[in-house]
């Protein structure tokens, strides 16, 4: 039983000399990110092309003005003939990484036929780059 008593008070001191520090000394500093700015370069709906399809056209080039590469997601929300569309990007679409103080640029070119129907209009309403945390 003695040795026993000895074996706890060996094992009490150990935990308290050897255990994990709860002091602060060391803590991990977050960085502020800036927020990744989108410039619209270029737009351009052209609801008949003459060939029977309509055509979207757009150029958005996305700013990373952080000293450290960023990961995100970009969404575009569009006015289609009164209906509020928002097209979400993926962690496979351009532009999910941007490097350290750089630019990507978003192209988009896609022609349609009026088979299914003709949209006479589609507008621009917001261009949002998350980042990912």
């Amino acid at each position: 039983m003695k040795a026993l008593n000895v074996f706890l008070k060996i094992l009490i001191v150990c935990l308290f000399t050897f255990s994990c520090s709860n002091s602060d000394d060391k803590q991990i500093e977050e960085v502020k990110l800036e927020e990744v700015t989108a410039n619209v370069i270029f737009w351009e709906y052209t609801a008949d092309t003459g060939n029977n399809t309509s055509r979207l056209r757009y150029v958005i080039e996305f700013q990373n003005p952080n000293d450290i590469a960023v990961n995100g997601y970009y969404r575009i929300k569009q006015n289609a003939d009164g209906l509020i569309t928002t097209a979400f990007s993926t962690n496979k679409s351009p532009c999910y990484q941007i490097g350290a103080n750089s630019t990507c640029t978003l192209s988009f070119d896609a022609e349609d036929s009026h088979d299914l129907g003709k949209l006479n209009s589609i507008d621009l309403i917001s261009v949002e780059y998350i980042i990912e945390v």
